[in-house]
């Protein structure tokens, strides 16, 4: 059954209608079997409470952050609406956010509705889910095989991890454990970041932020009574079938028998063979370098002494070989798939072109320099005003 109920600043506890408007004195809160949301419109912060252990999850104050990277002001723009299970409010700015009960599993859908020119993202939870040094205390991250963050360490850094990168998270969600207590946290735009602040003065406390730019609206927050990165892991699973994105080793196996024999193998990376194309710089010369630092008769050398000596009987040695350079060739046309300055080239026009069958990958087997950094920039920008630059005709 569905409670919803208003928490005055008072000892005394209201019964509220189906709808009601609650005037800024007031803390509103949603309530199911499973969670209690508690809001404040004095200061548009809320805390989530897992009825299971009784941890109160502090999610703080929505931030706007300006295109100039600054934060601007919040106010509520009139009460906050409570119906049927749904708690709305809106801000001067014309945002209208909303936080929604779920019944199965208990979780709370915190969303908005637009994001106005003025404001370059949102920061739907700030400074949220706040933790202290503690051996059951840390955030689970799907950064490459994942972290954990811990509140530790005698400096303090602040931590970005955008979306399907490498420095990123590999799959939409994270988790907090507190306490022993743990929640899931997920969503399904790639414009959403997460971001890891640890502080050391006045004391050492890590906390964590979630950013939507673009399209990002929404974010699931699902307590999980007593657990941690297993049960965080666990309760991801239904999520990840539910999108399409979990396979599973036996049905990985089915599609390719192979695949088995990489289960539990060791991943080393002799690196038996590489390859630099010329005036590059890792081979400034003109001359294609290769080099074998292994033979295949050392790399069978090398797997019986994993097998015979450590006892290891699966290993994966690295052979390189061609790889996606990152440069693409586009004709005009492709504006037509991007709906405005704010559109993904990745996500709304890759994507189509790639189901349209009008995209397509071909080999380049001379000069190519990556330009992801100054330095590199700075490399190239050289052999330019050196007049021999292998890509001027």
């Amino acid at each position: 059954m569905l409670h919803v109920r208003v928490l005055k600043a008072l000892p005394a506890i209201l019964a509220i209608p189906l709808c009601a408007i609650l005037p800024a004195a007031e803390l509103a809160r949603l309530e199911n079997p499973g969670v209690r949301l508690e809001f404040d419109p004095a200061t548009a912060s809320a805390r989530l409470i897992d009825k299971k252990t009784g941890e109160a999850w502090p999610l703080g104050a929505p931030r706007l952050v300006a295109p100039d990277k600054s934060t601007l002001p919040l106010h509520l723009s009139g009460g906050v609406t409570v119906r049927g299970g749904v708690l709305t409010y809106r801000i001067q700015e014309g945002v209208e956010f909303q936080c929604k009960l779920a019944a199965n599993p208990p979780a709370i859908d915190y969303s908005f509705d637009n994001l106005p020119e003025s404001i370059a993202e949102i920061r739907i939870l700030d400074a949220a889910l706040p933790l202290e040094p503690g051996a059951d205390n840390y955030y689970a991250i799907p950064n490459r095989l994942g972290i954990l963050l811990l509140p530790e360490g005698e400096k303090p850094y602040t931590r970005r991890f955008p979306a399907y990168s490498g420095s990123g998270y590999s799959m939409a969600m994270f988790g907090a454990v507190d306490h022993g207590s743990a929640l899931l946290a997920t969503w399904q735009d790639p414009y959403t970041e997460i971001l890891a602040d640890y502080a050391v003065s006045p004391e050492r406390r890590l906390s964590l932020s979630l950013a939507l730019r673009r399209s990002a609206r929404t974010v699931r927050l699902q307590p999980l009574g007593r657990g941690g990165y297993v049960e965080i892991a666990q309760a991801y699973r239904p999520v990840a079938r539910q999108h399409g994105y979990l396979k599973t080793l036996a049905e990985k196996v089915r599609e390719n028998p192979n695949v088995a024999r990489f289960f539990g193998a060791a991943d080393f990376k002799p690196f038996a063979f590489t390859r630099n194309v010329p005036n590059t710089r890792w081979n400034q010369s003109d001359q294609e370098r290769l080099r074998i630092s292994f033979s295949f008769q050392e790399c069978a050398d090398l797997a019986e002494h994993f097998a015979k000596d450590l006892g290891i009987d699966r290993a994966l040695l690295v052979l390189n070989g061609w790889i996606n350079g990152g440069y693409m060739v586009l004709e005009p046309e492709v504006f037509s798939y991007l709906r405005d300055d704010k559109a993904s080239l990745e996500i709304d026009a890759l994507e189509r072109l790639a189901s349209e069958r009008k995209l397509a990958a071909f080999r380049h087997d001379r000069f190519w320099q990556c330009v992801d950094t100054l330095r590199e920039k700075r490399y190239l920008e050289s052999i330019w005003n050196s007049g021999q630059a292998p890509w001027r005709y």
